[in-house]
């Protein structure tokens, strides 16, 4: 399972010595979660960062009334955590939620900021994740001055699984409108 994570490596860093690849294994554990566990909560500190091996999660936010809203997808090969919590020991803004049973490989908070200041070529990994995330978050936000439908097939082509892996509910709540509109939405597009 290693391999996934060095494999993910490799994808943004093809330089990253071998040697630090295997010093990584010591500074992870495997952790098995349940469909519906969270891995943080709002207002709490989250002291562990995740690399999902299998599985997927949600991020959502809740308002005043309490009304969940998903603002980010994880799925394999995708790093979980509130980067907040971890690298400035502050509460969380966002809730993470497994939407499948998962399996993960877990840093803590102390270990990933060590590896950050003592392995440059972690730090430069996580840089090009960090940078590639802003980008993204960036992509996300642009894209709700579009039709509720260019969202949808913009996050059917970003994840062609997500309807199978994601409840109705769930999507419909990313995509900021209800589930009747996106069932709606997906009877036409089947036309």
């Amino acid at each position: 399972m290693y391999k996934q994570l060095f494999d993910h490596i490799k994808k943004y860093l093809p330089e990253y010595p071998e040697e630090d690849l295997n010093n990584l294994v010591r500074y992870f554990e495997f952790k098995k979660v349940s469909k519906g566990d969270k891995i943080a909560k709002a207002g709490s500190i989250c002291r562990n960062g995740h690399f999902i091996v299998e599985g997927s999660f949600r991020y959502f936010t809740i308002n005043s009334d309490g009304v969940e809203f998903n603002t980010q997808f994880a799925f394999e090969d995708y790093w979980v955590g509130d980067m907040n919590g971890i690298l400035n020991n502050a509460p969380s803004n966002v809730n993470m939620e497994a939407l499948e049973n998962s399996i993960l490989l877990t840093i803590s908070a102390t270990d990933y900021n060590y590896l950050l200041k003592t392995c440059h070529s972690f730090a430069l990994y996580k840089y090009r994740l960090r940078t590639n995330s802003y980008h993204a978050r960036i992509d996300h936000s642009n894209e709700f001055y579009e039709s509720a439908e260019k969202r949808y097939l913009n996050l059917l082509s970003k994840h062609p699984m997500i309807t199978q892996r994601v409840s109705q509910y769930h999507i419909a709540s990313y995509l900021g409108i209800t589930p009747e509109s996106l069932s709606r939405l997906r009877k036409n597009l089947a036309k």
